[in-house]
């Protein structure tokens, strides 16, 4: 499965159309990527990092999230999915990465 994570304004509303593209086996595996993205959602536990994320996303009157680690996983993508933050792709799209820019000479600056 692929999604892609829509980057965020200012004022905390998703930009669709582009963003980081995760790939991965299970919708598990995806929000264990998702989580392990900064030094700080990595150091929550998968379950705190859901809901971390749901209270940022939906305010503090979220429903909570199935007490199966799975479930929880499947409906925490689907919501935010719901809110525009993610987006699913299709499992055969070909991503293309940015082509690294041109390297430049770089020479010392005269008279030092």
């Amino acid at each position: 499965m692929k999604i892609r994570i829509h980057p965020e304004t200012t004022d905390g509303k998703p930009i669709p159309g582009n963003g980081t593209v995760l790939a991965a086996d299970t919708p598990s595996a995806i929000v264990e990527l998702m989580r392990l993205q900064t030094p700080f959602s990595a150091e929550l536990p998968p379950a705190e990092y859901r809901d971390e994320v749901l209270l940022r996303v939906e305010g503090p009157n979220r429903r909570p999230l199935p007490e199966d680690p799975v479930n929880a996983d499947i409906e925490f993508l689907t919501r935010l999915a719901q809110h525009a933050r993610i987006e699913f792709l299709p499992d055969d799209l070909v991503i293309e990465e940015p082509e690294p820019a041109e390297e430049t000479e770089v020479a010392a600056c005269a008279g030092k």
